[in-house]
């Protein structure tokens, strides 16, 4: 019961990646920094739940690799889009 719960809130997280993507996509280019930053949090923090439910043996190898890819890109992404933002 409890790995759904993770499920869940790893959705959730995801959910909120994509409102503040879009949010940062439509600010003002001097407002859209505390956003990235807050999507970068947010990323982090489905890297680490990923991570634990691969170490709780909740998800398989081969998809913990493959979600983990993803936001390894996703992260990079944001820290690419900060970086611009703080020229």
């Amino acid at each position: 019961m409890e790995r759904f719960g993770l499920y869940q809130k790893i959705e959730n997280i995801i959910i909120d990646c994509l409102e503040l993507g879009t949010l940062a996509a439509l600010t003002a280019k001097d407002k859209k920094c505390v956003i990235v930053s807050k999507l970068k949090m947010q990323i982090e923090v489905a890297k680490r739940l990923t991570r634990l439910m691969w170490e709780l043996k909740i998800i398989t190898d081969k998809k913990y690799l493959l979600l983990s890819e993803k936001i390894i890109q996703i992260s990079k992404m944001a820290s690419g889009w900060i970086k611009y933002l703080n020229k």
